[in-house]
């Protein structure tokens, strides 16, 4: 057997743990790369931007059940000392948002196993598999903590992560536009 032949058979045989260990490590490697940045000084709004909303936006979503202020940097970006267009922090925050969710997503996926032993489970997954997209669309779109059991449950049922990521982007569109529009608004009024 060839080299060439050898890595399309080992992709093939590997292409499930891939598809899970692939999204995983680069939501780690940006977590690690935004706190490196953040913690020492060299990344701030001021000075980066657009990136500097994006990454803490990521940051924010990625860590399960930990809120980072992005709500607040979306605030910051538009206010008149740095003043970024809010309609596109709105777009900006909420694409790194829908990725960041990625993380709670792959935690249901994998812990699937788990979840299929649980007596209440396959109740739950014929109801949320009924109303996923509606769930996760609202869920989005307002501020809240608990979108991360959304994204576990959206990956402990194998909700097509397209769909996953499709729908999240568009709430959080309307979420970060709306806050953008409003911290913008706002301040200029006061």
């Amino acid at each position: 057997m060839n080299e060439s032949n050898y890595r399309h058979h080992w992709l093939i045989q590997h292409q499930k743990l891939l598809t899970r260990v692939t999204p995983l490590a680069i939501c780690i490697a940006f977590i690690i790369t935004g706190g490196v940045l953040w913690s020492t000084g060299v990344f701030n709004i001021e000075t980066v931007g657009y990136s500097s909303v994006w990454v803490l936006a990521f940051i924010g979503a990625a860590l399960v059940f930990v809120p980072v202020g992005a709500l607040a940097a979306v605030c910051v970006a538009v206010s008149p000392v740095a003043d970024l267009n809010p309609l596109l922090i709105g777009v900006v925050a909420a694409s790194a948002e829908a990725v960041g969710e990625l993380t709670g997503y792959l935690a249901g996926m994998s812990g699937k196993a788990v979840f299929d032993k649980n007596r209440f489970y396959l109740r739950f997954k014929n109801l949320f598999s009924r109303y996923a997209g509606l769930t996760l669309f609202f869920g989005s779109v307002i501020p809240n903590p608990l979108f991360d059991v959304m994204g576990i449950a959206a990956g402990s049922i194998l909700y097509p992560v397209y769909k996953f990521l499709l729908l999240v982007f568009l709430g959080k569109v309307i979420k970060f536009t709306w806050v953008a529009l409003g911290c913008y608004y706002s301040m200029a009024w006061v």
